[in-house]
């Protein structure tokens, strides 16, 4: 929805629903990485990006038509106030002029899963120009529709990774295990020697860690967090291990971990990972009896 030509109030607004989660909307506008995926309309392709997303913090985005000629929309942050609303400055340049500094506000609702973005953009010198970036700013939400749609495919596909793992560890299937692990991995362990490389020494780790217990052996990460940016991808959460002996009631613990995945060949593999225990400052030793709930 854009506001009918009228000279003496020359501002834009825009509402989208976007079939994606707020904080994942809101991530698109203040991380470099997603900028660059949208915020350029059809036609024209993002070359770079800087954001620096506090209040007075400066942003930045360069791209060029397909003919060459390039052009940069620059600012600083107002407001930043997560995840629903933000300010900023906008300033359009091109090869030959650059525009006025205007000021762009944004709203995002929550609506049962999908978010609504009403956008305000105020500051032109003429309708002209209003309607010129009007125009701009609808090719720019397109795309910014069908990346955040992309996202959280790539993101179904990481979590059904994680799922396939978790059951592999409870089946102590060793081979299924290791499917979403890269020749080269590099992962940070809880035990020496700390660093182990290579799928063939995390296959070790593995290995030692099914025959270590016995009974049930289960783990997920409740609390999984993904980002992903092209082919790169990190997760990270807190790790729940759950085991139960023979006759003895079950056992709970969880450590803390962090995992880069990078797409190969059409699948994720894991290339590295961080795993690491609480401890007690005041003696030095692992906690395995801490829970995310704990004060």
């Amino acid at each position: 929805m854009t506001r009918p030509d009228d000279s003496q109030d020359r501002e834009i607004e825009i509402v989208r629903v976007f079939d994606a989660p707020r904080e994942l909307v809101f991530e698109n506008w203040t991380r470099a990485e997603n900028l660059r995926e949208w915020f350029a309309p059809p036609g024209y392709t993002t070359t770079d990006s800087e954001v620096d997303a506090t209040p007075g913090g400066a942003w930045r985005v360069d791209y060029r038509s397909d003919r060459g000629a390039r052009y940069s929309e620059h600012g600083r942050f107002i407001e930043v106030s997560r995840p629903d609303r933000l300010s900023f400055t906008l300033t359009q340049v091109s090869e030959q002029s650059a525009g006025p500094e205007t000021t762009v506000t944004l709203g995002l609702t929550e609506l049962g899963g999908t978010t609504q973005m009403r956008f305000h953009q105020t500051g032109f010198e003429s309708a002209e120009r209003r309607d010129g970036n009007a125009e701009g700013w609808s090719g720019c939400f397109t795309k910014l529709a069908r990346h955040l749609v992309g996202h959280l495919g790539t993101a179904a596909e990481l979590r059904a990774l994680f799922e396939a793992w978790w059951r592999a560890t409870a089946a102590r299937d060793l081979e299924a295990s290791m499917t979403p692990i890269a020749r080269g991995v590099v992962s940070y362990e809880h035990a020496a020697p700390l660093q182990v490389v290579g799928a063939d020494a995390v296959r070790e780790v593995c290995r030692r860690g099914f025959e270590a217990t016995e009974g049930d052996l289960r783990w997920d990460v409740p609390d999984l967090q993904i980002h992903v940016s092209g082919d790169l991808a990190v997760t990270w959460g807190l790790d729940r291990v759950q085991t139960q002996q023979p006759g003895q009631p079950p056992v709970e613990s969880w450590s803390r971990g962090t995992r880069v995945f990078k797409r190969v060949g059409g699948a994720w593999q894991l290339v590295h990972q961080h795993v690491s225990l609480p401890y007690d400052p005041a003696t030095a030793q692992a906690r395995l009896d801490l829970r995310p709930d704990d004060g």
